[in-house]
């Protein structure tokens, strides 16, 4: 008997706005930020924490351009960069650009929320 894989999007609506998760993706953005000094060297630390494994060419390019694109945003929305990395009660490491922190966190929670992060075969 193997169980089918499967992640609906009820699920992925509490995952990605559960403040335990944000907190969660918060911390691994702030230990891949201060343990890697280049962006992809932290996304590929981030994904190779959670998942077990580095990540294909193809999967570092997706992260890279969803970090982009939450970068932008955050960049010109500081309040919003603000607002994610309020979530949670540990308190955030001084000197992390908030900016570059936000779209971190963003993208570690879309990592923490990869069916091959919640579902064990």
């Amino acid at each position: 008997v193997r169980v089918a894989l499967t992640n609906s999007p009820l699920h992925a609506l509490v995952t990605l706005n559960d403040p335990t998760f944000v907190e969660a993706a918060r911390a691994l953005a702030a230990a891949v930020m201060s343990e890697h000094g280049l962006r992809d060297e932290r996304l590929s630390a981030a994904f190779e924490r959670v998942v077990g494994r580095w990540p294909r060419p193809d999967e570092t390019a997706i992260l890279a351009r969803m970090w982009e694109s939450q970068y932008r945003r955050y960049e010109g929305d500081p309040g919003a960069a603000e607002s994610v990395l309020a979530v949670g009660e540990s308190p955030r490491p001084p000197g992390l650009d908030p900016a570059e922190h936000a779209a971190t966190t963003v993208t570690c929670l879309a990592i923490l929320n990869l069916d091959e992060a919640i579902t064990r075969e």
